[in-house]
């Protein structure tokens, strides 16, 4: 049964909804409406979905005998139908009530605007070397961004930051690495979360830790997705495959996932860009005899770490020979060879250390790291330039 698209017109939220909906009312095909839009097929599919769900909140389901939605400041609470002996509708009660919040359907509801908003990147054309190497893989490991952390040198004895700062050395840091990479085919870009400083515009942690911020949220946000665009769009440069990793942090767990669907929306039209879910705390990349593990490092040692990999990558971990599990978190550089064949390893943020750190005696070198994978022989190199040189090199 073809929706009522005009009547529903009415339970669009957002400009977006709405000239998905004015395309069907004037097509009344939803494949046309793509092709006008220059959207995907399951994206038009989901926006109507969404708003016939609105609407059902609502009361209005005409497949269902609902046809009184309640007010848009209400939601439904229940509705009440008496019919006849041959089915029809004799009386009908539709009782409102005042909406109720819900955090977590606020969240996804968030998300989701925001992933009908974005128009797809257009797919490019990969100019690489044909010589590039497919025995090979370069994953450019970002450890705790931290976009949006305040930190004052005068408190810190270190140096100031602030969203301009900490965008700019980031871009930076991608620019040289992607330089010096290798020729090969594919190439991982690895978040080890904690890429935005807080979770939500309470300025919070998603555990509720009070943070110094130097922007209000959706500044911290844009500026964090803008800066993840970037860096993906230059490794396209390089790479005819780019794998984008990004895991969920302690301090911005809700907003990575948000992130995470915003990377989906925006390079859905292109294939040379894969995101791994970003629903998911543990990822595992096969790379020939590698596999490597990806998490945040928090809250698990490195018993529960290894044995996750071993029963969630089960099959992996059988084909494989050399087993790693990089991590973020502390912000320093750590390595550890457990008993189970599997090495931990956590790395440098490029990120100075703010106040609360700084005062409880906590620091490391500032660096990014590059690894080169090789499919038969593991790891075959790794570059770690300092935040010094990679601000020497841009400038």
């Amino acid at each position: 049964m073809t929706p009522n698209y005009e009547r529903l017109l009415e339970f669009c939220a957002t400009e977006r909804q709405e000239e998905v909906f004015n395309s069907l009312i004037k097509t009344n095909s939803q494949a046309k409406t793509a092709l006008l839009l220059d959207v995907g097929l399951k994206r038009v599919a989901k926006i109507v979905a969404r708003v016939r769900l609105a609407a059902e909140k609502r009361g209005y389901d005409p497949a269902s005998n609902m046809n009184y939605p309640v007010a848009a400041s209400l939601s439904l609470k229940r509705i009440s139908t008496n019919y006849d002996s041959d089915g029809n509708v004799k009386q009908q009660w539709v009782i409102g009530e005042q909406a109720k919040i819900d955090q977590e359907a606020a969240i996804k509801a968030f998300v989701d605007g925001i992933q009908e908003e974005i128009k797809p990147v257009k797919p490019k054309l990969y100019r690489g070397s044909k010589r590039a190497s497919t025995d090979l893989v370069s994953a450019v490991v970002i450890g705790d961004a931290h976009i949006g952390a305040l930190c004052h040198a005068i408190e810190t004895l270190g140096e100031d930051q602030t969203l301009e700062s900490s965008t700019a050395d980031l871009r930076a840091a991608i620019d040289y690495l992607v330089d010096c990479a290798v020729d090969s085919t594919d190439g991982w870009l690895i978040n080890l979360g904690d890429w935005l400083h807080v979770a939500s515009s309470h300025n919070k942690t998603h555990g509720g830790t009070e943070q110094d911020v130097s922007a209000n949220f959706s500044q911290i946000f844009r500026a964090g997705s803008a800066t993840l665009r970037y860096c993906i769009d230059k490794m396209l440069t390089k790479f005819q495959t780019v794998t984008v990793v990004s895991a969920l942090g302690n301090h911005d767990n809700d907003a990575a996932f948000a992130m995470g669907v915003v990377m989906e929306a925006l390079y859905e039209k292109e294939p040379r860009v894969i995101i791994k879910q970003p629903e998911q705390k543990f990822h595992f990349l096969e790379w020939g005899t590698c596999l490597i593990g990806v998490h945040h490092g928090d809250k698990l040692n490195a018993n529960r770490l290894c044995g996750t990999m071993t029963r969630l990558a089960a099959p992996a971990w059988g084909r494989t020979t050399f087993k790693r599990f990089w991590l973020g978190h502390i912000h320093h550089k750590t390595a550890q060879e457990h008993d189970s064949g599997c090495t931990l390893e956590s790395f440098h943020t490029l990120a100075p250390t703010d106040k609360w750190h700084a005062q409880s005696g906590y620091g490391a070198e500032q660096r990014i790291t590059m690894i080169t994978l090789s499919k038969e022989f593991g790891e075959v190199s790794r570059m770690s330039p300092s935040l010094n040189l990679v601000r020497a090199k841009a400038a």
